[in-house]
Protein backbone atom coordinates (compact mmCIF):
# COMPACT_ATOMS: atom_id res chain seq x y z
CA UNK A 1 0.00 0.00 0.00
CA UNK A 2 1.77 3.31 -0.83
CA UNK A 3 0.31 6.04 1.22
CA UNK A 4 -0.57 9.61 -0.54
CA UNK A 5 -1.22 12.64 2.06
CA UNK A 6 -3.77 15.49 0.52
CA UNK A 7 -2.75 18.59 2.18
CA UNK A 8 -3.52 22.51 2.04
CA UNK A 9 -2.14 25.24 4.10
CA UNK A 10 -5.46 26.61 4.16
CA UNK A 11 -9.50 25.41 3.87
CA UNK A 12 -11.92 26.18 0.93
CA UNK A 13 -9.49 25.25 -1.55
CA UNK A 14 -11.24 22.13 -2.43
CA UNK A 15 -8.85 19.75 -0.92
CA UNK A 16 -11.31 17.03 -0.12
CA UNK A 17 -13.43 17.01 -3.15
CA UNK A 18 -10.19 16.20 -4.94
CA UNK A 19 -9.15 13.55 -2.70
CA UNK A 20 -12.49 11.79 -3.85
CA UNK A 21 -12.32 12.62 -6.92
CA UNK A 22 -8.18 11.62 -7.53
CA UNK A 23 -9.24 7.97 -5.42
CA UNK A 24 -11.61 7.60 -7.98
CA UNK A 25 -9.31 8.31 -10.91
CA UNK A 26 -6.84 5.62 -9.71
CA UNK A 27 -9.50 3.15 -9.13
CA UNK A 28 -10.71 3.34 -12.42
CA UNK A 29 -7.34 2.72 -13.65
CA UNK A 30 -7.17 -0.24 -11.74
CA UNK A 31 -5.75 0.59 -8.52
CA UNK A 32 -7.48 -0.42 -5.28
CA UNK A 33 -7.79 2.53 -3.19
CA UNK A 34 -8.78 3.20 0.49
CA UNK A 35 -9.38 6.96 1.64
CA UNK A 36 -8.61 7.90 5.14
CA UNK A 37 -10.34 10.96 6.89
CA UNK A 38 -7.40 12.12 8.67
CA UNK A 39 -9.22 15.53 9.48
CA UNK A 40 -9.88 13.59 12.70
CA UNK A 41 -12.21 15.94 14.28
CA UNK A 42 -14.14 17.89 11.58
CA UNK A 43 -14.46 15.53 9.17
CA UNK A 44 -16.24 15.68 6.02
CA UNK A 45 -15.00 12.91 3.43
CA UNK A 46 -18.67 11.01 3.92
CA UNK A 47 -20.59 14.16 4.00
CA UNK A 48 -19.00 14.64 0.73
CA UNK A 49 -19.91 11.36 -0.62
CA UNK A 50 -23.51 11.41 0.83
CA UNK A 51 -22.61 8.15 3.08
CA UNK A 52 -23.78 8.30 6.76
CA UNK A 53 -21.34 5.52 8.42
CA UNK A 54 -22.49 3.35 11.13
CA UNK A 55 -19.18 3.43 12.44
CA UNK A 56 -16.14 5.59 12.24
CA UNK A 57 -12.11 5.77 13.24
CA UNK A 58 -14.23 7.13 16.88
CA UNK A 59 -14.92 3.65 17.14
CA UNK A 60 -11.83 2.20 16.59
CA UNK A 61 -10.00 4.75 19.26
CA UNK A 62 -12.47 3.46 21.70
CA UNK A 63 -11.34 -0.15 21.05
CA UNK A 64 -15.13 -0.85 20.21
CA UNK A 65 -13.92 -1.65 16.52
CA UNK A 66 -10.86 -2.80 14.49
CA UNK A 67 -10.11 -0.01 11.23
CA UNK A 68 -11.58 -3.74 9.26
CA UNK A 69 -14.79 -3.65 11.11
CA UNK A 70 -15.39 0.53 9.38
CA UNK A 71 -13.97 -0.03 6.14
CA UNK A 72 -17.37 1.38 3.80
CA UNK A 73 -17.26 0.11 0.29
CA UNK A 74 -18.48 2.90 -1.66
CA UNK A 75 -20.38 2.55 -4.87
CA UNK A 76 -17.66 3.91 -6.15
CA UNK A 77 -14.92 1.79 -6.95
CA UNK A 78 -13.30 2.40 -3.19
CA UNK A 79 -13.49 2.01 -0.19
CA UNK A 80 -13.56 4.96 2.76
CA UNK A 81 -12.76 5.19 6.53
CA UNK A 82 -14.81 7.73 7.81
CA UNK A 83 -13.98 10.01 10.57
CA UNK A 84 -15.86 11.33 13.39
CA UNK A 85 -17.05 14.65 12.41
CA UNK A 86 -17.26 17.51 15.45
CA UNK A 87 -15.59 15.71 18.41
CA UNK A 88 -12.77 17.17 19.42
CA UNK A 89 -10.69 14.71 21.34
CA UNK A 90 -10.12 13.09 18.36
CA UNK A 91 -8.30 16.78 16.48
CA UNK A 92 -5.16 16.06 18.72
CA UNK A 93 -4.39 12.40 19.18
CA UNK A 94 -2.22 10.96 22.06
CA UNK A 95 0.65 8.75 21.23
CA UNK A 96 -1.42 5.73 22.38
CA UNK A 97 -4.23 6.33 20.07
CA UNK A 98 -1.99 7.14 17.22
CA UNK A 99 -0.61 4.17 17.51
CA UNK A 100 -3.89 1.96 17.79
CA UNK A 101 -4.92 3.54 14.54
CA UNK A 102 -1.95 2.82 12.75
CA UNK A 103 -1.59 -0.59 14.10
CA UNK A 104 -4.76 -2.03 12.94
CA UNK A 105 -4.06 -0.17 9.48
CA UNK A 106 -1.27 -3.17 9.45
CA UNK A 107 -4.54 -5.70 8.99
CA UNK A 108 -5.82 -4.09 5.76
CA UNK A 109 -4.75 -5.89 3.01
CA UNK A 110 -4.84 -6.12 -0.73
CA UNK A 111 -5.30 -1.67 -1.31
CA UNK A 112 -2.67 -0.60 -3.64
CA UNK A 113 -3.28 3.20 -2.23
CA UNK A 114 -3.85 5.25 0.87
CA UNK A 115 -4.86 8.48 0.51
CA UNK A 116 -5.41 10.13 3.62
CA UNK A 117 -6.91 14.10 3.41
CA UNK A 118 -5.67 15.60 6.29
CA UNK A 119 -7.23 18.91 8.00
CA UNK A 120 -6.09 22.41 6.66
CA UNK A 121 -3.11 23.83 8.59
CA UNK A 122 -0.29 22.93 10.00
CA UNK A 123 -1.41 20.97 13.30
CA UNK A 124 0.26 18.15 14.68
CA UNK A 125 -1.49 15.55 13.60
CA UNK A 126 -1.28 17.08 9.81
CA UNK A 127 2.62 17.58 10.00
CA UNK A 128 3.01 13.56 11.37
CA UNK A 129 1.06 12.25 8.76
CA UNK A 130 2.63 14.42 6.15
CA UNK A 131 5.94 13.84 7.28
CA UNK A 132 5.43 9.76 7.18
CA UNK A 133 3.35 9.16 3.79
CA UNK A 134 5.14 8.21 0.99
CA UNK A 135 4.01 11.07 -1.51
CA UNK A 136 2.71 14.21 -0.35
CA UNK A 137 -0.17 16.60 -2.24
CA UNK A 138 -0.27 19.90 -1.72
CA UNK A 139 -3.31 21.61 -3.39
CA UNK A 140 -3.68 25.57 -3.97
CA UNK A 141 -5.74 28.22 -5.22
CA UNK A 142 -4.38 31.03 -7.24
CA UNK A 143 -6.08 32.89 -4.45
CA UNK A 144 -3.12 35.22 -3.06
CA UNK A 145 -3.98 33.69 0.90
CA UNK A 146 -4.28 30.62 0.01
CA UNK A 147 -0.47 30.97 -1.89
CA UNK A 148 0.58 32.27 1.37
CA UNK A 149 -0.89 29.80 3.41
CA UNK A 150 0.67 26.33 0.80
CA UNK A 151 4.27 28.19 0.81
CA UNK A 152 3.36 28.13 4.93
CA UNK A 153 3.14 24.63 4.79
CA UNK A 154 5.42 23.66 2.41
CA UNK A 155 7.97 25.51 4.87
CA UNK A 156 7.13 23.69 7.74
CA UNK A 157 7.34 20.75 6.26
CA UNK A 158 10.75 21.12 4.73
CA UNK A 159 12.06 22.44 8.15
CA UNK A 160 11.58 19.36 9.21
CA UNK A 161 12.32 17.01 6.19
CA UNK A 162 13.85 16.94 2.74
CA UNK A 163 11.36 15.18 0.58
CA UNK A 164 10.11 15.72 -2.60
CA UNK A 165 6.15 17.51 -2.69
CA UNK A 166 3.67 17.79 -5.04
CA UNK A 167 1.57 20.51 -6.11
CA UNK A 168 -2.01 20.72 -7.79
CA UNK A 169 -3.42 24.21 -8.43
CA UNK A 170 -6.80 24.36 -7.97
CA UNK A 171 -9.67 26.66 -9.42
CA UNK A 172 -7.56 28.17 -11.68
CA UNK A 173 -8.81 30.60 -14.46
CA UNK A 174 -6.14 28.90 -16.82
CA UNK A 175 -3.43 26.64 -17.96
CA UNK A 176 -1.09 30.02 -17.73
CA UNK A 177 -2.48 31.09 -14.88
CA UNK A 178 -1.75 27.09 -12.78
CA UNK A 179 1.63 27.37 -14.09
CA UNK A 180 2.67 30.89 -12.94
CA UNK A 181 1.70 29.92 -9.31
CA UNK A 182 3.75 26.48 -10.01
CA UNK A 183 6.37 28.41 -11.44
CA UNK A 184 6.24 31.13 -8.19
CA UNK A 185 5.92 28.35 -5.54
CA UNK A 186 8.66 26.11 -7.01
CA UNK A 187 11.10 28.94 -7.18
CA UNK A 188 10.68 29.53 -3.36
CA UNK A 189 10.56 26.23 -2.83
CA UNK A 190 14.19 25.58 -4.81
CA UNK A 191 15.63 28.65 -3.49
CA UNK A 192 15.23 28.85 0.04
CA UNK A 193 14.16 25.61 1.14
CA UNK A 194 15.85 22.21 0.90
CA UNK A 195 13.46 20.23 -1.17
CA UNK A 196 11.62 19.51 -4.44
CA UNK A 197 8.26 20.87 -5.50
CA UNK A 198 6.63 18.82 -8.95
CA UNK A 199 3.52 20.57 -10.56
CA UNK A 200 1.65 17.50 -11.70
CA UNK A 201 -1.55 19.66 -13.62
CA UNK A 202 -4.54 21.79 -12.47
CA UNK A 203 -7.76 22.00 -12.28
CA UNK A 204 -9.91 24.61 -14.23
CA UNK A 205 -12.99 26.49 -12.06
CA UNK A 206 -15.86 24.69 -12.96
CA UNK A 207 -19.70 25.38 -11.76
CA UNK A 208 -20.17 21.33 -12.18
CA UNK A 209 -17.80 21.06 -9.57
CA UNK A 210 -19.66 23.08 -6.78
CA UNK A 211 -23.15 21.37 -8.16
CA UNK A 212 -21.63 18.14 -7.24
CA UNK A 213 -20.98 18.85 -3.89
CA UNK A 214 -24.53 20.20 -3.26
CA UNK A 215 -25.62 17.02 -4.43
CA UNK A 216 -23.18 14.98 -2.62
CA UNK A 217 -22.08 12.71 -5.88
CA UNK A 218 -18.78 12.61 -6.77
CA UNK A 219 -17.64 15.10 -10.23
CA UNK A 220 -15.73 11.99 -11.77
CA UNK A 221 -19.03 10.08 -11.81
CA UNK A 222 -21.55 12.39 -12.26
CA UNK A 223 -19.65 14.61 -15.08
CA UNK A 224 -16.68 12.44 -16.55
CA UNK A 225 -16.94 14.21 -20.00
CA UNK A 226 -16.19 17.58 -18.65
CA UNK A 227 -12.16 19.59 -18.99
CA UNK A 228 -12.20 19.71 -15.36
CA UNK A 229 -12.82 15.81 -14.96
CA UNK A 230 -10.26 15.15 -17.37
CA UNK A 231 -7.47 17.31 -15.81
CA UNK A 232 -8.02 15.61 -12.25
CA UNK A 233 -7.34 12.26 -14.40
CA UNK A 234 -4.36 13.27 -15.86
CA UNK A 235 -2.73 14.46 -12.37
CA UNK A 236 -3.80 11.47 -11.04
CA UNK A 237 -1.88 9.44 -13.52
CA UNK A 238 0.94 11.96 -13.33
CA UNK A 239 0.64 10.64 -8.83
CA UNK A 240 1.05 6.99 -9.97
CA UNK A 241 4.23 6.88 -12.90
CA UNK A 242 7.09 5.66 -12.10
CA UNK A 243 6.28 3.92 -8.87
CA UNK A 244 5.73 0.16 -8.77
CA UNK A 245 2.37 -0.96 -7.71
CA UNK A 246 3.70 -3.50 -5.21
CA UNK A 247 5.53 -1.63 -2.73
CA UNK A 248 5.04 -4.52 -0.22
CA UNK A 249 7.30 -2.30 2.89
CA UNK A 250 5.50 1.23 2.31
CA UNK A 251 2.78 0.41 4.75
CA UNK A 252 4.95 -0.80 7.25
CA UNK A 253 7.76 2.09 6.53
CA UNK A 254 4.47 4.44 6.78
CA UNK A 255 3.25 3.36 10.42
CA UNK A 256 7.03 3.30 11.71
CA UNK A 257 7.45 7.14 10.58
CA UNK A 258 4.13 8.18 11.93
CA UNK A 259 4.64 6.83 15.32
CA UNK A 260 8.15 7.26 15.81
CA UNK A 261 7.88 10.73 15.05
Amino acid sequence: MRTLCVTSGKGGVGKTTLSINLGIALARAGRKVLLLDGDLGLANLNVMLGIIPKHTIHDVIRGHKTLAQVVIQTPYGLDLIAGANGIAELADLGERERAQVMHDLEDLNGYDVLIIDTGAGIGDNVVRFVLAADDVLIVTTPHPTSLTDAYGIIKTILAKESKPLKLLVNCAPSPADAKRVATRLAGVTDRFMNGTLEFIGHVPVDSLIEKSILAQKPHLILNPGSTSARCIEQAATRLVNGHSPNLTSSLGRFLKRLIGH
